[in-house]
């Protein structure tokens, strides 16, 4: 407090405010202009989000789905190049044209799939075989 001339109980309190100012963006981030339209679409989805995730922040859920978007065009980009072969109930047979018309063998395993070509369980063959309807019901089953 300082002594600035009024009365004793008036007192002013200089703050450095430079101290408290972020500069936005912070280096390494962008910032992004979205329609109003877009941005409502996005609030309505983030409170979705927002109750089965409370933690989530609306700049962590917009990175995020602009992350699962771009995966999700890279991954229908690369399906149209796979088909399926055969469907038993446990093994999937794939066409992949990517890799000279390779067989590439996907199999049902507790409800889980794996691709066995490639020994992951996380590959494009794996998602494209989770897409498919038929495999969905065998693994509802």
């Amino acid at each position: 407090m300082v002594n600035n001339g009024y009365k004793h109980f008036v007192g002013v309190m200089f703050i450095n405010i430079y101290n408290y100012i972020k500069i936005l963006p912070q280096p390494g981030q962008k910032t992004i202009t979205v329609s109003g339209k877009v941005l409502k679409r996005l609030e309505e989805l983030y409170s979705i989000e927002k109750t089965k995730n409370p933690n989530i922040s609306f700049s962590l859920f917009v990175s995020e789905s602009a992350i699962i978007e771009i995966e999700r065009r890279q991954i229908l980009k690369e399906a149209q190049l796979i088909s399926l072969i055969s469907l038993t109930d446990d093994t999937i047979i794939l066409k992949d044209v990517r890799k000279n018309n390779r067989l590439v063998e996907v199999q049902i395993r507790n409800k889980n799939l794996k691709c066995i070509t490639e020994d992951k369980f996380d590959c494009i063959h794996v998602g494209f075989a989770l897409a498919l309807p038929e495999v969905r019901r065998a693994l509802n089953k």
